[in-house]
């Protein structure tokens, strides 16, 4: 895979290492992070750090000229699952007044840094539909959010995959990857595979955006309507988003795809698309390990004429993933490519996420 490191981290330091550095720094500041009141810094901005540039540009459209943005993910080829954090990334968190990131093991190296800064945080997959997580004081802290699920999901999930549930679970929803999907998925039944792609899903980004509006709103409470106005201007346009969606399942649900990976899954699900994609390939790929002979195979035949449209992770390419590309294209079977960071030069997360629509949706339609 492409996992090239950003320039920033330090080869040879370990995370223990710049934990202590972080420390260092963060008390020889002036002041206390995380509290209610103008905490902004000397500028009058907001400094706020995300794990990632997809996260980032959504507190950018929520913040506005009143926040200072810190992506430690942005180079298109570094990869989240398996990124080494460095002296300067533990040095911009402990510094940060506002702390964004994935969860769900996604970006676990964030939750590490988390824990020697006493800012507030949002955590995205802790933003599903009904869950609690995420309150106002020390629930927001990142000691309460490791970038885990929410007790009462979590528990719910369990249920969901042992006991009673189990048979139904699989048998409407396919493996955890996320295949085998016979019809399309409503959303309250969208996170329970457990995917921790959850960019990919509109409503937990909107929800994202309302939170931290909220956690700007009590750092820089002068702001905080200018805040509230920009999530639901944000809101507004996410709901343009799944105008695009539901017009993309009125003409293709229950078209077949095969993935290279799993990172659009919500999306798809979303839409209404079948993702015939094997699990152990998905698995495999997901998980740096050799596809099995079958799995491989699988793949070839389905990318060959089994399925409406394969969708490529562009940012992770592998001799397998390549093969299975070409040969959609020596069969005429479409490609869409999608990415799991914004790309080099994009900023703008509705403009992205709108053009990968109507990239899948024009492929589709061909």
């Amino acid at each position: 895979m492409q996992h090239n490191r950003r320039r920033r981290v330090i080869t040879g330091v370990s995370l223990s290492a710049a934990l202590a550095v972080a420390a260092s720094a963060c008390g020889g500041q002036d002041g206390g992070t995380g509290g209610s009141g103008d905490s902004a810094g000397s500028d009058g901005r907001v400094q706020v750090v995300a794990s990632t540039n997809v996260w980032a540009s959504v507190v950018s459209a929520v913040g506005g000229q009143y926040v200072e943005v810190t992506s430690l993910i942005d180079d298109p080829s570094a990869d989240p699952h398996s990124y080494q954090a460095g002296a300067a990334d533990a040095a911009e968190v402990a510094s940060a007044e506002l702390l964004v990131w994935n969860g769900g093991g996604y970006d676990d190296f964030f939750p590490q840094l988390a824990e020697n800064s006493e800012a507030p945080t949002v955590v995205a997959v802790e933003q599903v539909e009904g869950s609690n997580e995420g309150g106002e004081g020390d629930a927001g802290r990142a000691e309460d959010h490791s970038g885990e699920h929410s007790e009462e999901h979590a528990e719910e999930h369990q249920q969901e995959q042992s006991g009673e549930h189990a048979d139904e679970h699989s048998e409407q929803h396919g493996d955890e990857a996320g295949h085998s999907h016979d019809h399309a998925h409503d959303h309250d039944h969208a996170h329970d595979h457990g995917n921790e792609h959850v960019w990919y899903d509109l409503h937990v980004v909107s929800s994202v955006a309302d939170r931290v509006a909220g956690e700007l709103g009590e750092l820089l409470p002068q702001q905080r309507s200018t805040f509230e106005d920009n999530a639901a201007e944000f809101a507004g346009r996410i709901d343009e988003l799944t105008h695009e969606v539901e017009n993309l399942a009125e003409r293709h649900t229950g078209a077949k795809i095969a993935a290279t990976e799993p990172i659009a899954h919500y999306l798809l699900a979303e839409a209404g698309l079948q993702d015939l994609t094997p699990r152990e390939f998905a698995s495999a790929i997901e998980n740096e390990t050799d596809v099995p002979v079958a799995a491989q195979q699988k793949m070839l035949e389905l990318a060959g004429g089994g399925v409406d449209a394969v969708v490529r992770n562009s940012q992770t390419a592998t001799p397998a993933t390549e093969k299975v590309v070409e040969e959609a294209r020596n069969s005429a079977t479409p490609v869409v490519d999608l990415t799991e960071t914004l790309p080099e030069g994009q900023t703008d997360y509705i403009a992205w996420m709108s053009g990968q629509i109507d990239a899948l949706t024009k492929a589709l339609d061909e």
